[in-house]
């Protein structure tokens, strides 16, 4: 008990940073994607079907793996694991939700592996829900998509109540 209120002091620090490194990532990828389709789009309309998916995932890797790093170089930098090696594939471990591996957190810092698995499956869960988001709108072509937009928003309820009556 007596380093809980250190380590989740440190766990929150870094959880706020991988959420600033993630919206940060997040929309320097937009960016470049825009910035893709705007000058550099190719004449052969499939490469670009291959080229910007691949560039939106490299990026989101790129994120997972600088979010990983922090974690990895706190674990070293508070001495929780002996070499940067070991705090790295802790790391991945962890935010990967993959489960404990190789050398382990201290019994009295076990909280921060924790959360870092809790923060690595949001950070995933927010890529995923990016690029699912992104490509679909890249993919459908104008309003082709086969659901309506908004159909159960609570503007559109109030529409449909509104013309009922």
């Amino acid at each position: 008990m007596g380093n809980l209120p250190h380590a989740l002091a440190i766990a929150t620090g870094l959880v706020g940073a991988t959420v600033v490194i993630h919206m940060v990532g997040l929309d320097l990828l937009m960016r470049l994607t825009r910035l893709h389709l705007r000058w550099f789009l190719s004449v052969w309309h499939d490469l670009d079907r291959l080229l910007v998916p691949m560039g939106i995932v490299t990026g989101l890797f790129v994120l997972h793996g600088a979010e990983i790093w922090l974690y990895a170089f706190a674990y070293k930098a508070l001495g929780l694991l002996p070499t940067i090696e070991a705090a790295l594939y802790y790391s991945t471990v962890a935010y990967s939700t993959l489960g404990e591996g190789g050398a382990p957190l201290p019994t009295d810092w076990r909280i921060l592996g924790a959360l870092e698995a809790i923060n690595g499956m949001l950070m995933l869960g927010w890529s995923t829900a990016f690029l699912f988001q992104v490509l679909s709108h890249l993919l459908e072509p104008g309003e082709a998509h086969a659901l309506p937009k908004g159909a159960i928003s609570r503007t559109a309820r109030r529409e449909r109540v509104q013309q009922s009556s």
